[in-house]
């Protein structure tokens, strides 16, 4: 005796037909409302995990990434799962240990590219970095972590753009007070960022921009310091005083002096987190390298 299938069940030769791609109604190609034209739309806040080896060092990286692209004013929207699929593909299926950040993005947009039609693309990962240092007395080996932000850009037919943002934690000691004071003032937490922009042959290394922050401040911060320890960084400290404004001035001449072999665009700011004020005080600029 035939069954029928009851009334709001789906018979297995409609699921057939749904999973069938032919008949898939891709509503992002439909016309949208409002023609307007929208210069990002994709995905935000997706985490992955990527290993890359730069110089001969190795990181374990867990960047939270976002992917997006241009959406013309005639088309509804994104394929969003294409973004997601240009990543993975790219990680996952082809699993392997990548020379760099901005080269991993590259690849990215390559294959999205190939997926997805767009006049413009993004990939920006936002991670924290580990790397390793030595206390300045007792001589301890310790890992120190910063904030780290890549991401990089293809327009058109024009080049892969990069664009890094580096930002470490240093100290600051106030001038001013210590030369009104007899000697004593008032010393904080200060936080110092660098961002380049420029092609991929031009940015630099996240080592070598930590280091021009760090050699920026009154003195550098550790994770591990011994009394020696202390004692040599606090006298470091008063033995360079520096107000805010100063450090974002050594921020930019070190960046200059470090990378004037390169076309960059490169932004500094320094934050201090007063100690005796309820508020933070900052200073930014900006300054051009063009390979003179």
């Amino acid at each position: 005796m035939k069954v029928q299938a009851p009334r709001g069940v789906m018979k297995t030769s409609d699921i057939t037909k749904t999973e069938n791609p032919d008949l898939v109604i891709d509503t992002q190609n439909e016309k949208p409302k409002y023609r307007i034209q929208l210069n990002k739309v994709g995905v935000k806040n997706l985490k992955t995990f990527v290993v890359t080896e730069r110089s001969g060092i190795r990181h374990h990286i867990v960047p939270k990434v976002e992917i997006t692209i241009d959406l013309p004013a005639e088309l509804k929207g994104v394929h969003m799962s294409r973004l997601v699929e240009s990543m993975t593909e790219e990680l996952s299926d082809q699993f392997r240990v990548h020379p760099s950040i901005e080269e991993l993005q590259i690849k990215i947009l390559e294959g999205l590219a190939e997926k997805h039609p767009f006049s413009r693309g993004e990939v920006k990962f936002d991670f924290e970095f580990g790397y390793t240092t030595r206390t300045p007395a007792s001589d301890k080996r310790t890992w120190e972590v910063c904030d780290v932000i890549a991401i990089t850009r293809k327009a058109n037919n024009g080049p892969f753009i990069h664009e890094v943002e580096v930002q470490v934690i240093g100290n600051t000691v106030c001038p001013h007070c210590m030369a009104n004071n007899e000697g004593l003032t008032h010393i904080q937490r200060a936080i110092g960022k660098l961002r380049v922009v420029g092609s991929t042959e031009s940015i630099p290394t996240y080592g070598s921009m930590i280091e021009v922050i760090e050699s920026s401040f009154s003195s550098r911060t550790y994770s591990l310091l011994k009394l020696e320890d202390e004692i040599l960084v606090t006298k470091e400290m008063h033995k360079n005083p520096l107000l805010v404004e100063d450090v974002c001035r050594n921020i930019l001449q070190h960046a200059k002096d470090t990378f004037s072999n390169s076309d960059l665009e490169m932004f500094a700011e320094a934050r201090s987190l007063e100690s005796i004020h309820k508020h933070d005080v900052i200073a930014q600029g900006r300054i051009v390298t063009n390979g003179d």
